[in-house]
Order: structure tokens, then sequence, then C-alpha cells
């Protein structure tokens, strides 16, 4: 009888283990695939329109703010990701393939706005960049990142999601 409660024992701590330490990754798989296919592919803005009940994916989207959204992936190099400064918030956050967040820039870091060379440490250390580019090392070859900009009211949407059209998300 022991054995079999040592056993289950077991087994239940093992499940447990493989749930937490597989979990990121899936989730992030299922969101890397379904915001790649909604943007025609990786290394893409995907420019979301204006947060409303009706369309929001996101539980408790922010209704204030304007999201842009790109799968990046370094399997074949660096990747350049920009975004114009804007006089109110806005925010970059690149997230890894285990969903953790390595990079966040901002109004308060990048007021004129952003220019990074995503890499890999490989590929970072070959790199030939200007004073202008922050090289930022990818924990991993793939994942997301996420561009926020204030815009609270209908009028500062559209001129967000004007300037955000200039963002860049592509290969180096």
């Amino acid at each position: 009888m022991l054995v079999w409660v040592a056993l289950a024992a077991v087994a239940a701590v093992a499940s447990h283990a493989t749930a937490v330490l597989l979990s990121p990754r899936v989730v992030m798989a299922v969101a890397e695939g379904r915001l790649s296919d909604q943007a025609g592919g990786d290394n893409t803005w995907l420019h979301a329109p204006r947060a409303t009940p009706q369309n929001q994916q996101v539980v408790r989207t922010s209704p204030d703010l304007a999201y842009s959204a790109c799968v990046w992936d370094l399997s074949e190099g660096p990747v350049r990701l920009t975004a114009p400064g804007w006089d109110r918030y806005f925010s970059l956050t690149l997230y890894q393939a285990r969903t953790d967040n390595f990079f966040v820039a901002s109004d308060r870091t990048s007021p004129e706005g952003i220019d990074v060379l995503l890499a890999t440490e490989d590929q970072a250390a070959d790199a030939t960049v200007t004073e202008e580019v922050e090289v930022v090392v990818a924990p991993s070859t793939r994942g997301v990142a996420l561009l926020r900009y204030l815009a609270p009211t209908p009028a500062t949407f559209a001129t967000v999601d004007r300037m955000r059209r200039d963002a860049e998300c592509g290969r180096a």
C-alpha cells in the first residue's frame, strides 16, 4: 500500500512539474502562431484596432492604449525594431519564448523613439551597428514584441495609428 502512495505522489509531482515547465512555452507558441497568422508572417507588425468590448481578444485590454505586436524570429539573423516617439506614454516590451519579458523601452528611456537591433548572442557579437541603435541580446530565437501608445480618445488613436505605421519589425 505504501508503495502505491509513493508512486502516486511521484506521479503527481512529475505531472505538476511538467505542466509548470511546459505551460509557458505552449501558451507563447499559441500566441505567436495567432499573431503571426494575423500579421501575415513573422517580423511584421500587427496593428490592432481601438479596443472595444466587442473586439477584445485579451481580457481587460486597456481602451486607452493602441497596441501593436510583432512575432520576431532570429533564426535567419538579427531583427531591427523601431518605433516613433510620442509626447505621451509609449513602450516597447520584448517577450521571449517562455513568456518572460527581458527588455522594456519607453517614453522615459527613449523619448525620441526606439531603435533596437535584436539578436542572439552570436549574432550580436558579429553585428556592426551605429551609436543610434541599441543591441539587445534575446534569450530565445523567437518571441513577441509589444508596442503600446497612450491614445485615450478617438482623435489621438487616429494620430497614433498613422504614426505607428512607421514602426519597423524586420530583418536587419
